[in-house]
C-alpha cells in the first residue's frame, strides 16, 4: 500500500511540474491512461489516483469518452502549492469515499437483486462506496464500463462476465494489472483469477437424488452449447457424475446449438430450438424426467405429461409462468463470499490467495 502510494504521488508530482513549467501546454489531451501506464512503467490503477488527484486540484478537465484535458487553475485558488504532506481538504474527502466496481449483465425481481443489496451494505460497512454498471450481456458493453470504473478510480471490481467462447479482453488486462478483482457466476479457465459461483456439481446431485426419490430412472439432460461458458460445463459434468454415482444409465443428451440466440430474458425464442427439443422427446420415448442446465430451455420446454422437469437457476420472467423444481442461488452467500475476497486483495491482506470459491444453491421443490 505504501509502495502504490509514492508511485502515485510520485507521478503526480511529475505531472504537475511539467504543468507548471509549461512543457504540458493548458488544452494539451493526455494520453489513455494505459498508454501512460506503459510509460511510467505502473499500473493503470497507479495513473487514474494521480489523475484524481491532479483533478482534485485543477490542474486536468477529464471528459467520458475524449481524455484528459490540462487547465490551469485560478489565479488565487490556492491549489497551486497544495501537496501530499498538507493534503487539501478536497483530496482528503475524496480518500473518505473509497469505491468498489460491480459490472452484472442483468438484474430482475427474482435475481440479482439480493446479491447486489448485500454486497452494497458490506461495502458500506468496510467504509466503500459501491458503484454498479450493467452490460446487459453485450461484451462491448462490458468493456465500456469496466473502463469506465477504472477512470472512476474504483479499488477493485467484480464483475459477472459475459457468455462466450472467448474472454473479454479487458478483464484480461485486469488479472495482466494484478488489479483487485473478483469474477461471479463464471469462471475463467487457466487464468489466474478468483471467481464465485454457484456448486454446479453439487446442484445436479440434489436434482438427481430428488428425481430418483420420485422413482424417475430415465432421466435426460437438456442444455445449451458449451459456448466457452464455465457454468454450462459444470453441469453437464455435474449431470453425468450424478447419474454415473447413481447406478443409473445415461442417457442421450440434447443440446441446443446457438446459446447466443436463446434469450432467457424474453418468451421469443428460436423455433428451431423448439423443434430439437421435440425431437429430441420423440427419438427418447421411454424418458420420464429431464434436467435442464437452465430454467430458460425449462419454461420452451414446458410442462410435459409423464415427465418431471428440473432444472437450475430462477425463472428472469414474471413469476406468474410455468414453475419447475429447481436450484436457485444462494445471492447473499456469493455477495459475502466475493466481497471478502475483493477486500483481502485490496487491502493487501496477507491471508488472500487466489481461489474459485463454490457456494451451495438452494433447493426449490415446485
Amino acid at each position: 500500500m505504501e509502495k502504490e502510494q509514492f508511485l502515485y504521488k510520485k507521478i503526480y508530482l511529475d505531472l504537475k511540474n511539467k504543468i507548471l513549467s509549461g512543457e504540458l501546454e493548458e488544452g494539451t489531451c493526455l494520453p489513455q491512461t494505459g498508454e501512460l501506464a506503459s510509460a511510467y512503467g505502473v499500473s493503470t490503477i497507479t495513473i487514474t489516483n494521480a489523475l484524481n488527484a491532479l483533478k482534485e486540484e485543477g490542474y486536468l478537465n477529464r471528459i467520458k469518452g475524449k481524455g484528459s484535458f490540462i487547465k490551469l487553475p485560478a489565479k488565487g485558488s490556492g491549489t497551486v502549492t497544495a501537496s501530499f504532506d498538507a493534503p487539501s481538504e478536497q483530496m482528503e474527502d475524496r480518500d473518505r469515499d473509497k469505491m468498489l466496481g460491480l459490472v452484472l449483465e442483468h438484474v430482475s425481481s427474482c435475481f440479482g437483486l439480493d446479491m447486489m443489496y448485500a454486497m452494497d451494505a458490506m461495502a458500506a460497512e468496510a467504509g466503500y462506496k459501491l458503484c454498479v454498471r450493467f452490460s446487459y450481456g453485450e461484451r462491448e458493453k462490458e468493456t465500456e464500463e469496466i473502463e469506465f470504473l477504472k477512470e472512476l478510480g474504483v479499488s477493485g471490481i467484480i464483475v459477472m462476465p459475459c457468455h462466450g467462447l472467448y474472454y473479454n479482453t479487458e478483464i484480461l488486462k485486469l488479472v495482466v494489472e494484478e488489479f483487485p478483482m473478483v469474477l461471479i457466476d463464471k469462471k475463467m479457465e487457466g487464468i489466474p483469477v478468483p471467481s464465485v459461483r454457484t456448486d454446479n456439481h453439487l446442484a445436479m446431485k440434489e436434482l438427481v437424488d430428488y428425481l430418483i426419490h420420485k422413482g424417475k430412472k430415465k432421466i435426460g439432460f437438456i442444455t445449451f452449447s458449451e459456448n466457452g461458458t464455465s457454468s454450462i460445463k459444470d453441469r453437464r459434468k455435474g449431470f453425468r457424475e450424478a447419474i454415473r454415482a447413481a447406478g443409473l444409465e445415461i442417457m442421450e443428451e440434447c443440446c441446443l446449438e446457438g446459446a447466443e440466440k436463446i434469450n432467457i430474458y424474453s418468451d421469443d425464442f428460436d423455433s428451431g430450438h423448439s423443434g430439437d427439443i421435440e425431437r429430441y422427446l420423440n427419438v427418447n420415448k421411454d424418458l420420464d424426467a429431464v434436467i435442464c442446465a437452465e430454467y430458460g430451455i425449462a419454461r420452451l420446454l414446458g410442462k410435459r405429461k409423464g415427465i418431471a422437469i428440473c432444472c437450475i437457476d430462477e425463472d428472469y420472467l414474471s413469476p406468474g409462468g410455468p414453475h419447475f423444481t429447481h436450484i436457485k442461488q444462494n445471492e447473499k452467500k456469493i455477495a459475502f463470499e466475493a466481497i471478502s475476497i475483493l477486500l483481502k486483495q485490496v487491502e493487501k491482506d496477507p491471508s488472500y490467495s487466489q481461489m474459485d470459491c463454490l457456494v451451495p444453491g438452494i433447493f426449490c421443490e415446485y
